[in-house]
């Protein structure tokens, strides 16, 4: 029986193909394929040995029915299991019911499937139309404590000057436009500062952007993408960090924060609820941005993490993360034919859980 390959499909800066490429690089034994899935299709549909995809259908098609159409041809020819990202919720708008139906085809095409949330896995079952004792395995984020590097300097713009920074793409319900009303009735005159870049047909955004901080008196700063080392570096230049999404169904931006020794606010959401209740030493929850801002503004300290609060037991280093990975693709059933969406599903899991029966439905946030 040929080991499972490990697939990192999507564009190189892609936060989903990043999260894979991480797990990748600590489970050395496995094969893997990696580009674009026009790229790497051929390959994919040219083997019958098992593969593993991390999924959101915006790197695998045009819609997600195509998406969901790619991961079938595939499943059709060898046995397939996934990771799910950017789980469809009400707040997609007109696309949720068409994203709802893709991923329903993608989980009935897979012999394992995989969340990154207990929030994730109810809205999975409950949106999807799928059995509530439908087997989805929960294997949290992981986050990995970053080296001590000093600030960085210089390049960026905005080191000497209080400034609030979120990290990561800019669109919109990212949370910058929160950020910049809260900080309206502020007394502080801090700048804001996005770490990253616009997504691709968003950079309408950053003159938007910038023109509401100057009618307050501020700066809107944009990093553009950032290299590993830059972006830690970076995280920890910031005087408040924030996670402030409109939408999230898992965020990886939190675990970046924290991996920087930072102890970000974050508006409440099912999501870094469920984290806060394993770590509450890595963030501060707030139902109030604005009164939160003025006081992490006025008291920077409380947004660090204090080293002798961090537990490696409240949340999974990368390497662990791969190893459990591994151990959840190691015990599919070694006999598992390929099998195409007509067939009914086979997969097992020792940690199913029927869907809360009213947990909220709202609340997406590419790690």
């Amino acid at each position: 029986m040929k080991i499972t390959t490990l697939a990192l499909v999507g564009p190189s800066q892609h936060g989903v193909r990043m999260h894979a490429s991480a797990l990748a690089h600590h489970t050395p034994h496995a094969e893997r394929i990696e580009g674009e899935i026009t790229e790497i299709l051929p390959r994919l549909l040219a083997d019958e040995g098992p593969v593993h995809f991390h999924f959101t259908d915006r790197i695998f098609g045009h819609t997600a029915h195509d998406a969901a159409g790619t991961v079938e041809r595939i499943a059709a020819h060898r046995p397939v299991s996934v990771t799910l990202h950017d789980i469809p919720q009400p707040s997609d708008g007109h696309a949720f019911m068409a994203r709802c139906a893709g991923y329903a085809r993608v989980v009935e095409a897979a012999c394992t499937v995989i969340v990154s949330s207990e929030y994730e896995r109810d809205l999975l079952i409950r949106h999807s139309g799928l059995p509530t004792d439908t087997p989805v395995h929960v294997d949290p984020l992981p986050i990995d404590r970053a080296p001590v590097l000093e600030a960085v300097s210089g390049p960026l713009g905005f080191v000497n000057t209080p400034t609030v920074g979120l990290l990561g793409f800019i669109y919109p319900g990212k949370g910058h436009a929160r950020v910049l009303s809260a900080l309206a009735s502020s007394d502080h005159s801090a700048d804001v500062a996005a770490l990253g870049r616009p997504s691709d047909g968003h950079q309408d955004l950053v003159a938007e952007f910038e023109e509401r901080a100057r009618v307050q008196g501020r700066r809107f700063h944009v990093t553009g993408f950032l290299a590993e080392e830059q972006l830690t570096a970076a995280a920890r230049s910031v005087t408040v960090p924030v996670v402030a999404p409109e939408h999230v169904s898992a965020s990886g931006s939190v675990g970046r924060w924290i991996a920087s020794g930072r102890r970000p606010i974050v508006t409440r959401h099912p999501f870094f609820e469920e984290l806060r209740d394993r770590a509450p030493w890595a963030l501060t929850l707030t139902d109030d941005l604005p009164s939160a801002l003025n006081t992490a503004l006025g008291n920077p300290a409380s947004t660090w993490i204090d080293a002798r609060d961090w537990n490696d037991s409240d949340v999974p280093s990368t390497a662990d993360a791969a190893r459990t990975q591994w151990s959840r693709l190691s015990a599919a059933d070694p006999n598992l034919q390929p099998h195409g969406p007509s067939n009914a599903r086979s997969t097992t899991s020792a940690e199913v859980r029927p869907a809360k029966p009213g947990a909220p439905s709202e609340s997406p946030v590419t790690p």
